[in-house]
């Protein structure tokens, strides 16, 4: 488009894009329609950022470009006859600057009233093609604030923000990091603190990977730009946005939300829709089950409070899960075992013919200190190969991962897949397979053993709150151990029939008394221990208040608390317990009495530990 001239009535610097910037009805006039096609581009940017675009014209005929704008005015003479529409005229007269101006469109402007209302009514007024710009360029000739160029630059570069947020996005989860996320909400918050329709769906992926690192704060601040509904929008869309909000607000206070059960059922929902079509989008499955387990099992509902639903009422909490399509789908047993086409002549098996006894691989899971005595113990009978999958980020811990859930989802569907070569040569020459803890590692374990090869997979305590033994095909688990028999209680209450085919046995954790020191150091019989004392589900203020109350008796007793501080995370309810602690820890009555030890290098605490309150029989 030409460029215009100066005129004071020009629309000021951000009446578009400032901060305080609001939708707008906007009309663009032209003398012809043909110079409104060649701004549609721009056009659609305004409507875009939620403007009302009117468009009005003297000649030709607006072509497809503009089929979405619905807002038209062709100026013309239609009523231009009669006594009172001239009346009206001489009523309402045209701006002087339309007289002085003898073009056509000045020319048939003063003679439609019904064009110049139009005009009158709008908030902003852009002139496009050379014509309409020297009309509205005089002085006195635009009834309202001329929209400029200028401002259209602008509102153009705000588009360029998000052709960048696209590149980042199909680039991967990777390149959508805290940094980006702050650049977008600083440029939202300078240019009317909205986002286009058009955008919102690329901010999805940026508050899943958000959420994925910790940035829980920074996840909140982006899904509030996200409508959970949208006018003719996509029914499993809305889902995701609504589980999304429920999700992000979970990690953020660190408490259940209400809505959260509506939430999982409508993605529930949306996932049997689809599986219910002739050709199902396994990914758009994948995503809708993979968030809808994501809720249900998040840790701040089960793995770091004093109490869970999944241990007080599993079948009502999981009523919405087990009568759907795609959870029984994914409890099912997988149609074929896996297979491994491999070269000839380069098996493990091979390489290792010349040694005896049966070959077991011991996949230690997450937390690796606890395999060690099996391990041990397994190499005076067994040749033992062991395969750490928590090398692989995908494989280790115990939250929701949707790689594996589409993977898991394949399996049952008869896709073939193959977690990771070097683990399936492994097991395709092996006796058995021993997996600790029922985390990511031993979904991708159980769905990789090939028929034939006995499966011993056993559960600690915190991995019991985990998804993946919904979703662990138990006919393919010959053995299932436990450390305690109040976990057994727990475990088979919640998967039930599925373990029929399962021996399941309780095995305490081995404990190595030649660890524990026999010489005694002064003070010891007042001295109380905590270890991995720095999370909720320890409760070190209960500790304190232990500590209070003996020493109301005996200001000799004292509290050794072993194990790093609290970590610096941006859930809400942990910041408010450790400053809670922290305060406790001031009191006079405990001042003084606690001693902190920090933990024996590489001895990774599990999460929760042991005696995690959450499965503690009551008293």
């Amino acid at each position: 488009m030409p460029a215009e001239p100066p005129d004071p009535r020009s629309s000021p610097p951000g009446v578009l894009t400032g901060p305080h910037a609001g939708p707008r009805r906007i009309v663009a006039v032209a003398r012809y329609a043909a110079e409104l096609d060649e701004a549609a581009s721009r056009l659609r940017s305004l409507t875009d950022h939620g403007h009302r675009v009117v468009l009005v014209w003297a000649e030709g005929e607006p072509g497809p470009s503009l089929r979405s704008f619905r807002g038209r005015v062709r100026v013309g003479a239609a009523d231009a006859g009669g006594a009172r529409q001239a009346l009206r005229r001489v009523l309402r007269p045209a701006p002087a600057a339309w007289w002085r101006d003898r073009g056509v469109l000045a020319r048939r402007l003063r003679g439609d009233l019904r064009a110049r209302r139009t005009l009158h009514d709008a908030d902003l007024l852009l002139p496009v093609g050379a014509e309409a710009l020297r009309l509205f360029g005089r002085p006195g000739a635009a009834p309202v604030t001329l929209l400029t160029h200028a401002e259209l630059e602008a509102t153009k570069r705000q588009d360029e923000v998000w052709v960048g947020l696209r590149r980042r996005v199909r680039a991967g989860a990777h390149r959508l990091d805290p940094e980006l996320a702050t650049e977008l909400l600083d440029h939202v918050g300078r240019t009317g603190g909205r986002v286009p329709a058009r955008h919102q769906p690329l901010l999805v992926p940026l508050v899943e990977a958000l959420h994925a690192t910790g940035e829980y704060a920074l996840a909140h601040r982006v899904v509030g730009f996200l409508p959970e509904a949208a006018p003719g929008g996509d029914p499993s869309e809305e889902s995701v946005r609504r589980g999304l909000r429920q999700l992000v607000e979970i990690s953020r206070s660190g408490r259940d939300q209400p809505g959260t059960a509506d939430a999982v059922r409508s993605l529930l929902a949306a996932a049997d829709e689809e599986l219910s079509t002739a050709s199902p989008d396994v990914e758009t499955v994948a995503r809708l089950a993979g968030l809808a387990l994501q809720l249900l099992f998040h840790r701040e509902l089960h793995a770091d409070g004093v109490s869970s639903a999944l241990v007080t009422e599993p079948d009502a909490y999981l009523a919405d899960w087990r009568a759907s399509r795609v959870g029984r789908l994914l409890a099912a047993p997988v149609p074929r075992a896996p297979v491994l086409h491999r070269a000839a002549g380069r098996t493990a098996a091979t390489r290792d013919s010349f040694r005896v006894g049966p070959r077991v691989v011991v996949v230690p899971g997450s937390y690796p200190q606890f395999a060690v005595p099996v391990r041990r113990a397994l190499e005076d009978r067994a040749q033992v190969h062991l395969t750490e999958l928590r090398t692989r980020d995908q494989l280790r811990g115990l939250g929701t991962r949707r790689e594996l859930v589409r993977a898991r989802l394949g399996q049952a569907l008869g896709e073939e897949w193959v977690p990771d070569y070097e683990l399936l040569e492994e097991l395709e020459a092996a006796h058995a397979l021993f997996v600790d803890w029922a985390d990511r590692g031993s979904m991708a374990a159980v769905m990789s053993a090939p028929a034939g090869v006995r499966v011993t997979l056993r559960i600690h305590s915190m991995d019991a709150f985990s998804p993946w033994i919904h979703l662990l095909d138990w006919s393919r688990v010959d053995v299932l151990v436990l450390v305690s028999d109040h976990l057994r209680r727990m475990v088979q209450t919640l998967l039930g029939e599925r373990l029929r085919d399962t021996q399941v046995r309780v095995l305490p954790n081995l404990l190595d008394p030649a660890r524990i020191p026999t010489e005694k150091v002064e003070g010891h019989r007042r001295r109380l221990l905590m270890v991995g004392w720095a999370q909720r589900v320890k409760d070190p203020l209960w500790a304190l208040e232990v500590l209070a109350r003996l020493r109301e008796d005996d200001p000799a007793w004292t509290l050794t608390l072993v194990g790093t501080d609290f970590p610096d995370g941006t859930i809400a309810s942990q910041q408010e317990y450790a400053r809670a602690f922290r305060d406790r820890i001031t009191h006079e009555d405990v001042r003084g009495a606690v001693r902190f030890v920090g933990s024996h290098p590489g001895s990774g605490a599990a999460p929760g530990g042991v005696g995690c309150r959450a499965v503690d029989e009551p008293a």
